[in-house]
């Protein structure tokens, strides 16, 4: 986090990062006005993961509806710009949907579609909650179509460290060649031990001791509250230690007949045959998480993280070890 940079410096910043060549990863700015702070996160695994296991489930759900999908198509977006006049973000998770009505044929025009933001949301550490928290609420401030928002956070046990320089097996590990990922991530682990601290030469490099999910939903008075744990517009499980996922999958349940019921109400608006729209209102569909595929391929993210820690000390802290 840096503090105190006025609108202009934060401008300046970004123009920088734009031209510069040189950065071998884009760290995602998150720049807050109202109280002047940039917070700099660096883009990894972790962060995409759980955005994509949940895109393959909703991917699924919508194959299965038989509506057009060359008229309406869902997109489920990672670490992809969402903007307007006031704000730009750029959300792990970003669900839109695009109509593109029928052309007429006889006329000279076509109709410009416009993408409608659906469901927004952020992965990231327990310690960075307060400021997903904030970028969700100022993205969904700006966006009145959003109608379902998420958090999917990762408390760390012992929070990462730099290793110590003056450590022997430190200096070892810094003196030897860099290590492949191949060997750095074990090839087979124990089920037991998916999420066990991952150590090399006994320093550890990621522990996450919990995986929570929390979902938001836009209230009937039009707003999202973050701070507010009704179950009418608020669910939160736990897909690590315990697996405790009913409520999130009710509200997931909720928020994917939400999206056939907007589909249903494009092709309305489009005058399609109302045999088409009945065939979709007759269709249920289930929305499947599968949470335990979810552990599994979260478990493999925490090893990519990190690896990705390995390698920024590597080649950063001891880029001139000889």
């Amino acid at each position: 986090v840096i503090a105190n940079i006025t609108p202009a410096e934060y401008v300046v910043v970004v123009a920088f990062t734009l031209e510069e060549r040189d950065f071998e990863v884009r760290a995602k700015f998150i720049y807050f006005a109202d109280t002047q702070d940039i917070h700099i996160m660096s883009p990894l695994p972790i962060h995409d993961q759980p955005a994509l296991h949940l895109a393959k489930a909703m991917n699924k759900f919508m194959e299965a509806i038989p509506y057009d999908k060359l008229l309406i198509n869902i997109t489920m977006h990672l670490n992809h710009r969402i903007q307007n006049k006031n704000s730009t973000n750029i959300p792990d998770l970003h669900l839109t949907i695009t109509a593109q009505p029928l052309e007429d044929i006889e006329s000279d025009e076509m109709v410009v579609a416009k993408p409608v933001s659906k469901w927004v949301g952020e992965c990231g550490l327990s310690s960075d909650t307060n400021c997903m928290v904030r970028k969700l609420s100022i993205t969904c401030d700006g966006h009145q179509d959003i109608d379902y928002a998420f958090i999917i956070s990762f408390k760390e046990r012992i929070k990462w460290q730099q290793p110590k320089e003056g450590d022997i097996t430190i200096q070892q590990l810094c003196s030897a060649p860099v290590l492949d990922a191949e060997d750095f991530i074990p090839s087979h682990i124990k089920k037991s031990l998916r999420f066990v601290p991952v150590e090399i030469k006994s320093h550890t490099w990621i522990d996450i001791s919990k995986v929570h999910y929390s979902i938001y939903k836009r209230g009937t008075d039009s707003h999202f509250d973050f701070n507010n744990k009704n179950a009418s517009t608020f669910a939160e499980g736990t897909l690590y230690p315990m697996l405790q996922m009913g409520d999130v999958e009710r509200m997931l349940d909720n928020a994917a007949e939400s999206l056939k019921g907007y589909i249903i109400s494009l092709m309305e608006g489009m005058g399609l045959e109302e045999s088409a729209v009945q065939s979709v209102r007759d269709f249920h569909p289930v929305f499947e998480p599968f949470w335990g595929a979810a552990l599994n391929s979260i478990s493999s993210a925490i090893y990519l993280t990190a690896y990705c820690h390995y390698l920024d000390w590597r080649h950063h802290k001891y880029d001139k070890c000889k």
